[in-house]
């Protein structure tokens, strides 16, 4: 999508942060979580929109020594598809570079097959598996694949 502009995400924007995850995920995360996540040394994030102060999705990343880690990325249900993800990931990826990353790890749920792709796409692969790590309504269970990108 062109004209995705990125900001960075601070823990004044944990609230609007936390509606955008309850709109993406089954179990969103709440207000004060997303604060304290963004008030821990080494933790980036950034808000994506496109010509307005709303936000349509959102990324939290943690530097780490020599690696960095996905910790999440949420994108309104109806703007997915449109490249803020990978805009959003593009930028993490180069922050992370910036500040001597030489890898970068996730993990995400073997259902979320646009997410998978995505991260395909960038170049990481997988390296493991959590057996049933995500709980689905009805009491269904995910495994997590656990990726890495080298970066240098």
């Amino acid at each position: 999508m062109s004209g995705v502009s990125l900001t960075p995400a601070l823990p004044v924007h944990a609230a609007v942060l936390s509606q955008l995850h309850s709109e993406s995920f089954d179990e969103g995360w709440s207000s004060q979580s997303l604060q304290t996540t963004l008030e821990t040394p080494g933790v980036f994030g950034l808000i994506a929109n496109i010509d307005t102060d709303e936000p349509l999705g959102f990324g939290l990343f943690r530097l780490s020594a020599d690696e960095a880690e996905v910790i999440t990325i949420a994108t309104r249900p109806q703007v997915r598809g449109q490249g803020i993800a990978r805009a959003l990931m593009d930028q993490a990826l180069k922050t992370a570079q910036e500040n001597g990353a030489c890898s970068m790890f996730l993990e995400v749920a073997t259902d979320n097959e646009a997410a998978l792709g995505l991260y395909q796409n960038l170049g990481f692969e997988e390296v493991g598996r959590r057996k049933d790590y995500y709980k689905r309504p009805g009491g269904t269970h995910q495994d997590a694949v656990v990726m890495v990108l080298k970066l240098s």
